[in-house]
């Protein structure tokens, strides 16, 4: 398998997935309402024991299929833009990421011919969608039509986080970084965040630490800094979330603001959401105009 692009058709059905347009794929769809939420993560790595849930799941929320390999390094490119697009998304798509060296057969049922190779599973059925690393631009494109189709067939569903009960447990790996915030040192916490992240990719933990930091001696370095970006920094800091927010979702909706600034300030928000989590009642309805501007 390469990394190369060739054309490609995708499977009618896999795994039992049934057709939009078929009685049995009507009826579930109408279950699918915008009411409708499921509970679980929104980004997930999948293998091939768990694609009948993957397919469950479509059923009322769309899901983005991300087949990729270790060795890929276009997936290295499209890999961090699919993860921020769906949590920019809010639960209203899943990304289920399939490694194809360790599901050979999953790769063979989605016909993927060269990865990264993307596909839509909606009410079932696998949906092509591009190959190859694609620009942010693109991405967003393509899943606001995805959004839109699946809306039309009744998938329209969103995936909330799953309530917890259980006392959070302290990582073996977290405990210098700890150690160095305990003691006050932020550049050494830092350092020992990023260590944490190098090893494991998706440590959520080491993420909101490092983008509290970041902000934090961000801040400290500051001075008069009038710009967006600085006074959202400034009210954050200081407990003044809702007014952080307004500054940067105001900014972005200026039409006339280029597409760097743009950027720049919807990584400052990312940032911030991380730092307060999802659960936060600013942070959804934040995202939620944040993805209006987007989409």
């Amino acid at each position: 398998m390469s990394d190369q692009e060739p054309e490609q058709t995708m499977p009618a059905n896999v795994h039992g997935a049934v057709e939009l347009g078929s009685p049995q794929a009507s009826s579930t769809a109408e279950k699918g309402t915008t009411t409708t939420q499921l509970s679980g993560p929104i980004i997930r790595d999948v293998n091939e024991a768990e694609i009948n849930e993957i397919v469950a799941i479509s059923q009322q929320v769309p899901v983005i299929v991300d087949l990729w390999a270790t060795w890929c390094q276009p997936c290295k490119q499209l890999g961090p833009i699919l993860e921020q697009l769906t949590r920019e998304l809010d639960g209203r798509i899943v990304l289920a990421k399939v490694d194809v060296d360790a599901n050979p057969q999953l790769a063979q049922a989605f016909q993927a011919q060269s990865i990264p190779t993307v596909v839509a599973l909606v009410a079932g059925r696998p949906l092509p969608l591009f190959q190859g690393a694609q620009p942010r631009e693109q991405v967003v494109a393509i899943l606001n039509d995805l959004l839109q189709a699946a809306a039309h067939n009744g998938v329209s569903g969103r995936m909330v986080p799953a309530e917890t009960t259980n006392e959070p447990q302290v990582d073996p790996l977290h405990e210098a970084a700890l150690a160095a915030e305990d003691a006050g040192d932020i550049d050494s916490a830092i350092a020992e965040w990023e260590i944490v992240l190098k090893k494991q990719p998706r440590d959520h933990a080491a993420k909101e630490a490092l983008a509290r930091l970041n902000l934090a001696k961000r801040v400290t370095s500051e001075e008069e800094d009038t710009s967006v970006l600085g006074r959202a920094d400034q009210a954050f800091i200081n407990d003044r979330v809702d007014e952080a927010f307004e500054i940067l979702l105001s900014a972005m909706a200026d039409q006339n603001i280029d597409a760097d600034k743009r950027d720049s300030i919807r990584a400052r928000l990312v940032e911030m959401f991380t730092v307060l989590g999802n659960s936060d009642s600013r942070v959804r309805e934040a995202r939620s105009r944040l993805s209006t501007l987007l989409f």
